[in-house]
């Protein structure tokens, strides 16, 4: 007999609840002492060499000659940020199947080619870009650029890779429907972003990649992959002159194209939360998301924002986590980012829990974003979660590929080397009250949204008694091409119980 994939899902959280209840008859609250504050060691970032061809491709070099390989990184702006509202997971699908096949190579010959020489291609979508990336050797260079010029400018979409896709991503999106922590992401960033792209699901939705055609991919990838709005980074044992060069030969002759800018974020607050209950009456755990818009990339806020999330919700040690877990056992963990774009993303504070302590978690996670609002952080705390930022920054510029990363990260929103060589001294210089001041303007939990997808019966009542008014939504009936998350025709339902 075959077993349904949502009950076997069912039997395993119901083992995780169990466990879980076990946990919270025997944790007990600790007190947690701040790890000493250790001094940060020095950090150099590498010199760079920068470039624009005539066709408007930005290319910065980096000489970093520790092995005998170069990486090469390709950002584009062509992210789901351009998707058309019924056509979600378009740029996503755009960027998957640019290595499927070109004008002159099948993906066989493709995986063939840069497998032999023992690189590596890939490509992939984001929020607001494309990218696409390629790693080799130093004397099989003109070969990987070949390759990654190639898949960029000459993708073909065949109509059997297409089709191959398609199959794969359905399959993936019907196991999808039936999780409740992809579906209170997924709810979350439709609900807090409204109408805008930022809020589409980048994989798209079974609905949206069905009705997806060969003549979209090619009509998108014409529109968007334009150099005049893509960045090319090279790190690695090459010397500019001769790096410039030969992108300059494979990438020179690409024909520049429309310049597109991504869609304003509205930022208006709400007078009170907005509470969206997805209800899925088989599940034995309740997944929670709170949050708001969050702060563009370049806002003046960001490195605030940056030790606020920090102590916040950064990690095992910082607050939610402490509160919700450590001191109450209420979950296996609690957490909080911010996701920064072009426009202002979203800011989010997550965690699981048993159905029976769901509004429990809830109040305490409100409470922790409060507390911050109210009350400067005390320096121990600020030091020890200031000194973990500053110390992660330096391990994300160990690998060519982390350099890459950063100085395209830089670039794409318009920041130069500066930016990266005095991240660690702005995160070192927020204080307390710049922390309580960025939380007191800028995150409101009284008006923040609400989601929450779990078996609704077993906790609606005192949610509605303690926190107000509250959406619910039959899982089956979420339409995430929607603003308002309900499939056509469909009116709220209570929760049978």
């Amino acid at each position: 007999m075959r077993i349904p994939l949502r009950r076997i899902a069912a039997l395993v959280l119901a083992v995780q609840a169990t466990v879980l209840g076990a946990a919270q008859e025997t944790m007990k609250p600790k007190k947690q002492p701040y790890p000493p504050v250790q001094e940060p060691r020095e950090v150099h970032f590498p010199a760079f060499e920068q470039k624009t061809l005539a066709n408007g491709l930005r290319v910065v070099v980096i000489q970093h000659g520790e092995t005998p390989s170069v990486t090469v990184q390709l950002l584009l702006r062509a992210g789901k940020a351009f998707d058309p509202a019924a056509k979600a997971g378009l740029a996503s699908a755009t960027a998957r199947l640019l290595r499927e096949g070109t004008a002159t190579r099948s993906s066989q010959q493709i995986a063939q080619a840069i497998d032999s020489v023992g690189g590596t291609l890939d490509t992939y979508g984001s929020m607001d870009s494309a990218g696409a990336s390629l790693q080799a050797t130093s004397d099989q260079l003109d070969l990987g650029l070949d390759l990654l010029s190639d898949v960029v400018l000459h993708p073909s979409f065949p109509a059997e890779e297409v089709e191959r896709w398609r199959r794969q991503t359905l399959n993936g999106l019907q196991v999808q429907q039936e999780d409740a922590g992809y579906l209170a992401d997924a709810a979350f960033d439709r609900a807090v972003f409204n109408g805008h792209p930022y809020g589409l699901p980048e994989g798209g939705t079974p609905e949206s990649v069905g009705s997806l055609t060969r003549d979209d991919l090619v009509a998108f990838h014409r529109e968007h992959y334009v150099p005049n709005q893509a960045i090319l980074a090279v790190v690695g044992d090459v010397k500019a002159a001769d790096a410039f060069a030969r992108v300059e030969r494979v990438f020179g002759s690409w024909p520049k194209g429309k310049e597109h800018e991504v869609a304003k974020v509205e930022t208006a607050q709400r007078g009170k939360p907005r509470i969206v209950v997805i209800d899925m009456p088989d599940a034995v755990q309740s997944e929670i998301r709170v949050g708001q818009v969050g702060i563009a990339f370049t806002d003046p806020d960001a490195f605030a924002a940056d030790v606020y999330n920090s102590i916040v919700g950064g990690g095992p040690g910082a607050r939610l986590y402490q509160e919700v877990r450590s001191k109450r056992g209420l979950a296996y963990g609690a957490g909080s980012g911010f996701v920064k774009g072009i426009q202002p993303g979203s800011f989010q504070a997550s965690t699981s829990t048993k159905t029976d302590s769901t509004v429990h978690a809830l109040e305490v996670m409100l409470d922790t974003m409060r507390e911050l609002n109210k009350t400067p952080v005390p320096a121990p705390e600020l030091e020890s979660r200031k000194t973990y930022l500053s110390g992660v920054f330096p391990l994300q510029i160990e690998t060519p590929d982390g350099i890459a990363g950063k100085v395209l990260e830089a670039m794409k929103y318009g920041l130069g080397r500066e930016y990266i060589e005095s991240y660690r001294g702005r995160i070192d210089a927020v204080t307390a009250e710049q922390v309580r001041s960025f939380a007191e303007r800028r995150i409101h939990p009284e008006s923040a949204l609400v989601v929450v997808v779990g078996n609704a019966s077993a906790f609606l009542p005192e949610l509605q008694k303690k926190l107000g008014q509250t959406e619910v939504i039959p899982y089956k009936e979420l339409d995430l091409l929607r603003a308002d998350l309900r499939r056509p025709g469909k009116a709220e339902e209570k929760p049978a119980g």
